[in-house]
């Protein structure tokens, strides 16, 4: 039978070493991982910015292109009445 006991010293003595060797690997994952979620959440934040000044500027040209309406849906009294006297008098 293969002696057991050596191997396990050899885990239970090699196991500090290990954790050393492998601790600044795995904090430079960690660290990395952080930097680039932080990128990614940069990059997608100034997306949403860039969209909503061209959602802001679409809105502007349509609303700028539109005639002007009341709240009922129809042209204010006094535009409606200089629009009707301009007709009248042509």
């Amino acid at each position: 039978m293969p002696p057991v006991v050596p191997v396990f010293l050899v885990g239970v003595v090699s196991a500090p070493l290990v954790k050393k060797m492998v601790k600044p690997i795995v904090r430079g994952t960690i660290k990395t991982s952080v930097k680039l979620a932080a990128g990614a959440k940069r990059a997608a934040h100034e997306a949403n910015e860039e969209l909503s000044d061209i959602a802001a500027e679409a809105s502007a040209e349509i609303l700028a292109s539109e005639p002007q309406r009341g709240d009922n849906g129809r042209q204010p009294a006094k535009k409606a009445a200089r629009q009707a006297t301009a007709k009248a008098g042509s």
